[in-house]
């Protein structure tokens, strides 16, 4: 029978997933996006990022090969070490070490000398809040590009640095990323220890929402706001920008669902309840009259 030394344990626990199926079963990952992040191919829920793993159509998350062994592949973990123990001896693993910074750097449009354009996009076609624009313009989170008078969104991370950007015509309905964009860092609204995430397709979206509750004299700031900056209706797997806002804050334990009312948002939003229903409280909440949160509240503003 294999006996498993102490000295042994401290080896196979050394083991990371990254590690372990970089060297031994490669064909199992998928890239998701530029970053070294990965989805399984057959637990596509399954995501390594950052040197961590998570399941998240079960709740369950962890570091190394044999916590995923055990907890994923039913293992007992005496066969699990023993597994692993073999492995390393045969074939000594080259360690892999995620990066976190995408291949390409974000580059921020040139921005205007003022914000008339934005303004006026926002507020009076828009029918967002102005407060809230010039809020979001002080803070750096929008302002308008200066060639193209586009509305810039930011994304940051916790060190306030950009590391995504989405540009939105305030002339005709071209919107895209910018180039460089990570959407692990897409726009949001939040402070660090909301436990309620809101969550639409689009940033003025979740603009909307907000000023929907300012309408109504509504505490908006005991929440927390993210955009997905888009959706791919084929698309099963929870999205990047969602997943990785999660990873971030914890202190998350209730999702609401704002998608859009279209057979792309309705399937958007199934896939990502059947997905994190297990550990998060999950509510649909499409807009009750119109195609998004932006009809919503313009339909609201004619009464």
């Amino acid at each position: 029978m294999t006996q498993i030394r102490k000295s042994d344990i401290a080896k196979i626990k050394e083991l990371d997933l990254l590690t372990y199926f970089k060297n031994y079963g490669p064909d199992e990952l998928i890239r998701n996006g530029r970053n070294e992040s990965y989805y399984l191919r057959h637990h596509d829920s399954l995501k390594l990022s950052n040197g961590m793993w998570y399941w998240w159509s079960r709740g369950i998350g962890g570091k190394t090969a044999l916590d995923y062994l055990i907890k994923v592949e039913g293992f007992t973990f005496k066969d699990a070490a023993i597994y692993i123990k073999d492995l390393i001896q045969d074939h000594p693993p080259t360690k892999y070490y995620p990066s976190r910074n995408p291949n390409i750097s974000l580059r921020l449009p040139e921005r205007n000398d003022n914000e008339d354009r934005v303004l006026d996009y926002l507020v009076n076609e828009r029918c967002i809040d102005p407060k809230l624009v010039k809020e979001l313009i002080k803070n750096g989170k929008l302002y308008e590009g200066k060639f193209t008078h586009d509305a810039i969104f930011v994304g940051f991370d916790e060190d306030h640095i950009p590391h995504f950007a989405c540009r939105r015509s305030t002339v005709t309905n071209h919107k895209q990323d910018c180039l460089g964009s990570n959407k692990e860092y897409s726009f949001n609204i939040s402070k660090n220890d909301n436990e309620v995430l809101h969550v639409f397709e689009s940033a003025i979206d979740l603009l909307s929402f907000i000023s929907i509750a300012m309408m109504y004299d509504i505490d908006y700031s005991s929440a927390s706001y993210l955009s997905l900056s888009g959706i791919n209706g084929n698309d099963h797997r929870i999205p990047a920008a969602l997943m990785s806002y999660l990873d971030r804050h914890p202190c998350i334990n209730q999702i609401v669902l704002h998608l859009d009312n279209d057979p792309a948002g309705s399937l958007a939003s199934t896939s990502i309840i059947q997905a994190l229903q297990n550990r998060y409280d999950i509510k649909d909440k499409p807009p009750q009259e119109g195609k998004d949160v932006n009809d919503y509240l313009k339909i609201l503003k004619k009464f």
